[in-house]
């Protein structure tokens, strides 16, 4: 209990000087910073059950649900074709710089695809332990690597110049300022958490937050008035998700693999140019914002890219639409892919 006090102190320390400082996203990356520098280098039993995370997580949930509608239900579904091709579109320049990635570090390809496709970290490790010559390690690096170099990225680019980020749409943050606010909102909240537990149950992909974002959502499509999310539990999950990415950024079993971390980064960030150019593209095929549809294509998670919508008051259903459809096309869709690619030979040439 000592070690996840310590931790939670050192989040906050380290979320409120960035946010004296006003960094994007200050609480999430400030936790995240200052807990992984004392890790590094302080002799700190540090701990954060994953029951702090999912707290985070169902908050996130709760939130996006809270900001659906009937009107951006059905601007999702025109989209679909939309998300289809921007979906395929990320997972093959994902695949061309993970063929680059073999060729400059000699490492196999069934590793390097594995590790880059935008799946999510926990989903594609899973993957790769189904597959035959994939190097786990690999595997977890190019995921931590792009997951972090977005969290960090992400931010700073759509509170710039570049992207002009404060527009207006669907926001999390809200203002419910009735007698029976709070009764009423711990209500829903306790609500979130059971649709949550329900989800892990039957085992959907990011349960802690897609429960609640079906129920939550399914309620106020339904014509319920559900209470806002309290300024200050959207920072407390800002303080989970952060704090948990920092337990991520630990490198000790690379064994050597280390030194194609660099590279990563680089491959990363091409990846994120290349979804700079999509949401062009998107933003003119549909009448969204860029800075939405910037978010909704950029390869992060989904509670992380919607933490980000929400700093910005972009449009979170179409986000969170988009992210989830390409989470869900990765998990039943690219398993039997990337079986039957690399059992083909044609990639079996390649590798020799």
């Amino acid at each position: 209990m000592r070690a996840i006090l310590t931790t939670l102190l050192l989040g906050l320390a380290g979320g409120g000087l960035f946010t004296l400082l006003h960094v994007p996203l200050s609480w999430m990356l400030g936790s995240m910073v200052s807990v992984f520098g004392f890790r590094k280098w302080a002799r700190l039993e540090l701990q954060w059950p994953p029951l702090l995370r999912d707290l985070g997580l169902v908050i996130v949930g709760y939130a996006i649900g809270q900001s659906f509608s009937m009107r951006t239900l059905v601007e999702i579904a025109t989209q679909l074709p939309s998300m289809l091709t921007m979906t395929v579109a990320v997972i093959v320049i994902s695949t061309l710089l993970a063929y680059l990635t073999s060729k400059l570090t000699g490492i196999n390809l069934q590793s390097t695809i594995t590790g880059s496709i935008p799946g999510g970290l926990s989903q594609m490790v899973v993957l790769g332990e189904e597959m035959k010559n994939v190097d786990l390690t690999v595997v977890t690096i190019l995921q931590v690597v792009r997951l972090l170099s977005v969290i960090f990225v992400v931010p700073f680019l759509v509170f710039s110049p570049l992207l002009a980020g404060n527009e207006t749409g669907a926001s999390i943050t809200g203002t419910g300022d009735s007698s029976s606010f709070q009764w009423s909102f711990l209500i829903y909240l306790a609500i979130a958490f059971a649709s949550a537990f329900a989800a892990k149950k039957i085992h959907l992909p990011t349960a802690s937050m897609l429960g609640p974002i079906l129920v939550v959502g399914g309620m106020v499509i339904a014509g319920l008035t559900v209470p806002s999310m309290p300024g200050l539990l959207i920072i407390l999950a800002q303080l989970c998700l952060g704090i948990y990415f920092s337990f991520m950024l630990d490198f000790s079993s690379a064994n050597g693999l280390s030194r194609f971390v660099p590279l990563s980064v680089v491959t990363s960030l091409c990846l994120l140019i290349s979804c700079i150019g999509l949401s062009f593209i998107l933003s003119k095929w549909h009448n969204i914002s860029f800075l939405t549809a910037f978010i909704s294509l950029a390869p992060g998670g989904m509670a992380e890219m919607a933490i980000v919508g929400q700093s910005v008051n972009a449009d979170l259903s179409i986000i969170t639409g988009y992210h989830l459809f390409r989470i869900l096309f990765i998990l039943f869709i690219i398993p039997f892919v990337l079986r039957w690619l690399f059992k083909s030979s044609l990639f079996q040439v390649k590798q020799h």
